[in-house]
């Protein structure tokens, strides 16, 4: 009986110090690591391929009985297995495991207050960063662990810092800055502030938010910010277009809720195409940018607009010395807002100081005095927008925008001339766009898009002029010599665009987008003279796009993007192919390199034309490779971003090729289309410091654009009329709230002589200091705000770019006709919100 006990006692001894009891608690830890640490713990005999296991991450806290319950769990999903040769464990790749377990992690990121959707939101996903698209949206594969560590950051926003599970249609509320209650301290927390730039080559972001604290708020507050942003043209006060790292006329495109908006022509720096109330993002992409995007050869603003409050009813109403702007956002079934915004003149904008009459004749030639122009303005736009989402998380929304604008002068011209002389524009900009996003079970993207928008241009001038010629004793009427002009040019343009884009997550570390389109362009031009229709063309085109691009994070520290688009176009029966590549490298936690190349095309072109007075006009064509051809453009970018303690350095240099560029000259020499070619170079440096609640930063731009056409007598390269060579740019937002103090000030070193002539008198500096103070008032129910805003302080006396006209007077001489630019301008505005 002794002898049997102890034979039981033996048995349960040795089996129990077989089972031996193993612990393991760990975080996304390495697998080679985790058994190298079992190894030294327990007194285990492992054999494994080191790099082989240090691909998989596992997460684990739990207790098992045996090694080998611990090595089953481990393992369970990889596609690894293991072996026990003695006491020896052998762990070795699973050929047989075809398939591993994934987790699919989905969502958006919203307003907290709002429920808005924040497109581009910064995403770091257990280390890795990413952007959310257009509506917010954001999906990744995971094969490493169902938790997720996720950082998430937009503009104008608190941080948010949190763990997740693997799932779909997760909601991630972020809290904006500007929403404060006297009774809650945020701590823990900072704040996203107002500007992004240097995360990727060429691209900038821009907070709306914070735009209507910045001066000449109201009706042109997104354009205030981006016009102090490098690389973007500001002195000049360019009101037709954005000139974009040396881009012409109709080169850079600008996107509002996917139609475009062609040219901004207001004649007026108070107020801009796009109604501030309708902004939520600004993406700015200033050249080599990603193969979804194409159609320009220069820059591309893509502004989102908002999508309306969900839950309840929000009122917005803007009052200032100029327009009155309005938003009404009405909630429809929980799940949908309408929202309507108008805009409207009221007051007359100019008077007779704000244009000037130059005479730039001869030292010797009488001086001309007493000469007004009288000039006559309005403006109004409509918005409505319908969007919303389906129980299953897909989105949809249907946006449309009609703009009008009227301006005309009459001179008045008292001494030695007597008639008429006449100018008026009329544009008319009608726009619509839709899109059906669906977001399938899998973590794949598909969005189904569709817009128009037409811009109808009339340009009118009427010269019925007599000079009275003294016959010397100051009485006599003596010779008379008459100018007679009557011109009407009507140029039309539109653009309808289909598209299918599709963003599919393969795996954590790896991105795929793809997608197609299908554009049609139509485009008329007619020119009478007297009622008599001298020129007349209509022309179309249409084009089908197609795009690839593969986003691969090959580690931490390198981010791969590659691309291809191709466009063909169906009236050429030609196709254009398109590379893009760009990459981002941190080098450490602060510094960061961007690179980045491509190959731009556009089959639409702004084309100039110079009339028989010398004077620049701009018309839309289609490019049909023969009369004028179809741009190309070679872009380069490479940055350096040095981010630390809310202090950004970016320094970006850029060059770019142009062929294609096609002018249009009328006059006793030549009259015919002219090909021509551009190149630019320079060096975009911006800092930025937040302190606290305040922000400060300053943004310089050394450039050189240079042209050359087949008219040039000498085939060398000449200044392009937007050729600036330095523009410094400064910033700065005091937030005492309730009160907001903001300056910013503009130099620009000058713009060539359009007579081409080497005028000093021209080429003049450019300086403007604008400043702006805001008080806010806020209860439960409403938010008041009230201030001054002052354009041009100093009253400096500025040109205003491509407003330069000349007036023949007899057969030698001339007297040219310059647009001030902004002055002296003080603008008091009154804010309220429901």
């Amino acid at each position: 009986m002794n002898r049997y006990l102890i034979i039981i006692l033996l048995l349960v001894s040795t089996c129990l110090s077989w089972a031996q009891p193993v612990e393991i608690n760990c975080q996304q830890k390495q697998l080679n690591e985790l058994l190298v640490e079992l190894r030294d713990s327990y007194d285990l005999q492992l054999s494994f391929d080191d790099e082989n296991l240090s691909r998989y991450k596992v997460s684990v806290s739990k207790n098992f009985s045996s090694p080998e319950n611990a090595f089953d769990y481990l393992l369970k999903d990889l596609p690894v297995a293991y072996e026990k040769a003695g006491e020896v464990f052998l762990f070795y790749q699973d050929r047989r495991t075809t398939t591993r377990s994934s987790f699919l992690l989905s969502g958006q990121v919203k307003d907290r207050l709002s429920s808005e959707a924040l497109p581009y939101s910064n995403l770091s996903v257990n280390g890795l960063g990413m952007v959310t698209d257009q509506q917010g949206l954001f999906s990744l594969v995971s094969v490493s662990d169902s938790l997720f560590h996720i950082r998430v950051s937009y503009l104008g926003y608190y941080l948010k810092d949190t763990v997740v599970k693997a799932g779909s249609h997760l909601v991630l509320t972020l809290t904006p800055s500007t929403y404060e209650l006297r009774e809650i301290q945020v701590e823990g927390s900072r704040v996203v502030k107002s500007l992004q730039t240097g995360n990727k080559a060429g691209v900038m972001r821009a907070n709306h938010q914070v735009a209507k604290y910045l001066p000449g708020n109201g009706d042109n507050s997104v354009f205030n910010l981006l016009r102090l942003q490098p690389g973007i043209l500001a002195a000049g006060e360019q009101s037709n277009d954005l000139v974009i790292w040396g881009s012409y006329e109709g080169q850079t495109q600008v996107l509002f809720d996917g139609f475009t908006l062609f040219g901004m022509k207001n004649f007026n720096d108070n107020i801009s195409a796009v109604n501030p109330f309708m902004a939520k993002d600004i993406l700015v992409l200033k050249g080599a940018y990603e193969a979804k995007y194409g159609g320009r050869v220069g820059g591309l603003v893509n502004i989102t607009g908002i999508d309306g409050d969900t839950r309840e009813l929000d009122l917005k109403l803007s009052l200032n010395n100029m327009t009155l702007n309005g938003l009404l956002s009405i909630p429809v079934k929980k799940r949908s807002a309408l929202v309507l915004a108008f805009r409207q003149t009221y007051y007359e904008l100019y008077d007779s100081r704000q244009l000037s009459f130059r005479n730039n004749r001869g030292v010797n030639s009488p001086a001309i005095t007493n000469q007004t122009i009288y000039p006559d303005y309005n403006f109004r736009d409509l918005n409505v927008k319908y969007s919303g989402s389906t129980s299953g998380g897909d989105m949809y929304s249907i946006s449309t925008l009609i703009a009008e604008d009227r301006f005309s002068n009459n001179l008045d011209l008292s001494d030695s001339w007597r008639g008429t002389y006449e100018d008026h524009e009329h544009n008319k900009q009608y726009a619509l766009s839709a899109f059906y996003q669906k977001n399938w079970d899998w973590g794949a993207r598909t969005k189904f898009s569709g817009a128009f928008s037409t811009l109808n241009k009339e340009v009118g001038t009427v010269r019925l002029l007599e000079r009275q010629r003294n016959n010397g004793n100051g009485m006599g009427s003596g010779h008379n010599n008459r100018i007679n002009k009557n011109q009407q040019l009507l140029n039309e343009v539109s653009e309808a665009n289909f598209s299918v884009d599709n963003q599919i997550p393969l795996a954590e570390k790896h991105q795929l987008t793809l997608g197609s389109s299908l554009i049609f362009n139509d485009v008329s031009f007619t020119e009478d003279s007297f009622d008599v229709q001298i020129v007349r063309q209509e022309h179309s085109g249409s084009r089908f796009n197609l795009y690839l691009e593969d986003a691969i994070s090959l580690s931490r520290m390198l981010e791969l993007k590659l691309g291809l688009r191709t466009s063909y176009s169906l009236n050429l029966n030609q196709f254009f192919w398109q590379p893009r590549i760009s990459a981002g490298i941190q080098l450490t936690n602060a510094f960061k390199l961007n690179l980045a190349a491509g190959i731009h095309n556009q089959f639409i072109n702004r084309s100039s034309l110079i009339d028989d007075d010398g004077n620049y006009h701009y018309y839309w064509l289609i490019c049909d490779e023969k009369t004028v051809p179809v741009l190309d453009a070679k872009h380069f970018v490479t940055g350096l971003t040095y981010h630390q303690n809310d202090f950004t350095f970016s320094l970006e240099s850029f060059y770019k090729e142009t062929e294609g560029l096609t002018r249009y000259i009328r006059n006793l020499r030549f009259e015919d289309v002219f090909e021509g070619q551009s190149k630019t170079t320079g060096l975009d440096v911006f800092l930025k410091q937040d302190f606290g609640a305040h922000s400060a930063w300053v943004s310089y731009t050394l450039s050189e654009t240079l042209e050359r056409f087949d008219y040039f007598q000498q085939q060398t390269y000449h200044r392009a009329l937007h050729d600036q060579r330095h523009e410094v740019k400064t910033a700065v937002l005091f937030n005492f709230n309730p009160f907001h103090f903001s300056a910013n000030y503009v130099y620009g070193s000058g713009f060539p002589d359009p007579r081409l002539t080497d005028s000093e008198d021209f080429e003049r500096d450019y300086h403007r200091l604008d400043v702006s103070a805001t008080y806010s008032w806020q209860t439960k129910s409403f938010v008041l705000e009230g201030g001054l805003s002052i354009l041009n302080l100093l009253d400096y006396n500025n040109l205003k770019y491509a407003n330069f006209i000349q007036v023949p007077d007899d057969q030698e001489l001339s007297i040219n006709l310059q647009a001030e630019a902004i002055p002296f301008t003080p603008t008091v505005f009154l804010n309220f919100s429901f």
